[in-house]
């Protein structure tokens, strides 16, 4: 079995680095791994598909090109002063991009996954009060059966002043819990196929109901024109490119 998963990431290595001969293109371009190409790759299945979603290349997603427009565009704010970050089920092109930086230190969580700094529940985090400048958890609170308590403790682990970026799959206005049976709500870090819940842009004000303070940040709020959106593969409105920078009040 230890044979197969090593072919396995030989093949997929080995994928990644033709892909810029077989999408060589400048049609699309990916700030993760700044590289263009011809188009980006479908993802998703059923009423969750979506074309131009997956870079051919660094595997990016929306949510992660997103994230690191906005860290390049308030790098000043999230990184200048170097910063203590926490990464919830942490995506490869993120995690590259954090540890490059110069004075920035950088754990890694997850509740189920062996390539992190620690295992951990967010609804039960091991950690001291105020041990992080900056948090980022990108669609996980999707699959938490208390995402209250996953925010308030996201909440206590940060620095007054920290910061915390949210992301999750938003369709329409109004978050609902989705009807499933409780042997699938026990049994949440095997990962059902469905969500434990929908959410909608009433998630800021969930988020502002544990304490923070929140900017709900869209894809054309990063870029100024549709062709932009295009290009970088943010113009699917499928699941609403949306992120939540939220801020821990200072308490002085």
């Amino acid at each position: 079995m230890q044979f197969l998963k090593g072919l396995e990431r030989k093949l997929r290595q080995w994928r990644n680095n033709l892909s810029p001969v077989f999408y060589r293109g400048d049609e699309r371009f990916c700030p993760c791994c700044e590289g263009a190409y011809s188009k980006f790759l479908s993802a998703g299945t059923k009423d969750r598909a979506r074309d131009d979603a997956v870079c051919p290349f660094c595997r990016s997603r929306e949510r992660d090109r997103l994230l690191m427009l906005l860290f390049k565009q308030r790098f000043s704010d999230l990184f200048e002063n170097g910063k203590h970050v926490l990464h919830f089920a942490p995506e490869p092109c993120i995690t590259n991009f954090l540890s490059s930086l110069s004075g920035v230190t950088h754990d890694t969580t997850d509740l189920v996954r062996n390539d992190v700094s620690f295992k951990a529940d967010i609804q039960s985090l091991d950690v001291a009060d105020a041990s992080y400048g900056g948090v980022i958890c990108a669609h996980v609170l999707q699959d938490v059966p208390d995402e209250a308590k996953a925010t308030r403790e996201v909440l206590r682990v940060l620095q007054p002043g920290g910061w915390a970026l949210f992301s999750v799959p938003i369709r329409g206005a109004v978050t609902r819990e989705c009807d499933q049976p409780m042997s699938v709500r026990a049994a949440w870090d095997k990962r059902p196929d469905e969500f434990i819940r929908v959410y909608g842009l009433d998630f800021a004000g969930r988020l502002q109901s544990c304490g923070f303070e929140v900017e709900v940040i869209e894809a054309k709020s990063c870029l100024s024109t549709s062709d932009a959106l295009v290009k970088h593969g943010l113009a699917n409105q499928i699941f609403t490119n949306v992120l939540f920078f939220c801020k821990k009040p200072d308490q002085g």
